[in-house]
């Protein structure tokens, strides 16, 4: 990983904080929430600068944030590859 270290970027994932990365030159914005009994996390990817919203590029919805963030990090989101397999040319950008 640029700009930090994959262990940092994980433990962020798990609390569900907002962040923004490039890969590819495609700057993506991860973030988590819970639910507002609580019962549910949701974890959220999204390619920025889009024009128009039209849904995420991906989402997980679990019972906890280290649920979410494991999903995560397992997607094939990234041509048919996950985020361990790419994250060495991943570029933390905030």
């Amino acid at each position: 990983m640029i700009n930090g270290k994959l262990t940092d970027f994980v433990d962020s994932l798990y609390y569900g904080q907002e962040m923004v990365f490039m890969y590819q030159d495609v700057k993506y914005f991860v973030q988590g929430w819970w639910s507002d009994d609580k019962s549910t996390a949701t974890l959220v990817l999204d390619i920025m600068n889009k024009d128009l919203f039209s849904g995420y590029l991906w989402e997980h919805h679990g019972k906890s944030m280290m649920e979410c963030a494991e999903a995560f990090l397992a997607a094939p989101i990234w041509e048919g590859k996950n985020f361990i397999q790419v994250e060495a040319d991943v570029n933390w950008v905030d």
